[in-house]
């Protein structure tokens, strides 16, 4: 009897076990998916992306380079950055209808276009608040960061770099980065106003991409400034082909990022 119960003690662990394990196998599927369109692909840029300059590897001129030279691009996103990205669209589209609903936007997902440095980027709204035309940018924050946000009233950087290069093409002196919490749904509304480092530092920047666009039509490539083992070198789409271009022929330094001090003043 004891030994007959222990069987079936010993049955029920492996059958638990092997639940479990198809289970797992399950998720593993799911999570593929996020994934599943994001292989490597081949292509070649014909402009700079401002949600791209904002963040690692867009801030170096060696990868604007190989990107308008054309090369397989290797997205490095796992499925949680997958699910994150999908999460963030979806939170776009609802927040840009319950605008339409206000009946306060004027557009929304419009090309915002720059012929020298050639730019290409969409903006999330336009709206018209209190009688001035606005510029709006959705954004998505885990929980924590979102309580950053609305105890600093402080844009992630990343996000301010994106906004300042569509209000200088826009010449917009004012712009706002709403926030929205991804556990509960509540929002933050974060101004923008041009002031004098502003100015300085978007100007700068399209020098910066004037540079490195000159240097792509002179077929000059830029030298590495960074470590392979960097974080920006780890993550980026084009690590394969910048390791196989060559050491380079010309010294352009990465852009300049903004300086969260001065972005106070």
């Amino acid at each position: 009897m004891v030994k007959n119960l222990l069987q079936d003690i010993v049955g029920m662990e492996n059958k638990n076990n092997t639940v479990q394990q198809e289970m797992s196998e399950l998720i593993e599927t799911i999570n593929s998916g996020y994934i599943a369109k994001r292989g490597p692909r081949h292509q070649k840029k014909k402009t700079f992306a401002p949600s791209t300059i904002a963040y690692g590897h867009g801030e170096c001129p060696r990868y604007w380079y190989l990107a308008f030279e054309g090369g397989t691009f290797e997205d490095h996103a796992d499925p949680f950055a997958g699910a994150n990205m999908t999460n963030g669209t979806k939170s776009h589209e609802r927040i840009q209808q319950a605008m339409r609903d206000a009946g306060i936007v004027i557009d929304d997902e419009f090309k915002i276009t720059y012929e020298d440095p050639p730019i290409f980027g969409f903006g999330d709204v336009l709206i018209d608040w209190k009688g001035e035309e606005l510029l709006v940018e959705i954004k998505t924050a885990m929980q924590e960061g979102f309580e950053y946000r609305k105890k600093s009233r402080k844009a992630k950087l990343g996000h301010l770099i994106q906004v300042l290069i569509y209000m200088k093409i826009l010449k917009k002196a004012r712009a706002v980065i709403i926030y929205e919490n991804k556990n509960n749904h509540e929002l933050l509304a974060i101004p923008v106003n041009v002031n004098d480092y502003y100015v300085k530092w978007v100007d700068q920047t399209f020098e910066w991409m004037r540079t490195v666009r000159k240097a792509w039509e002179n077929k000059t490539l830029p030298k590495k400034n960074y470590r392979s083992n960097s974080k920006i070198c780890k993550t980026c789409p084009l690590r394969a082909v910048c390791d196989q271009a060559g050491e380079g022929d010309v010294k352009i330094n990465s852009l300049e990022p903004i300086d969260e001090k001065m972005s106070m003043v």
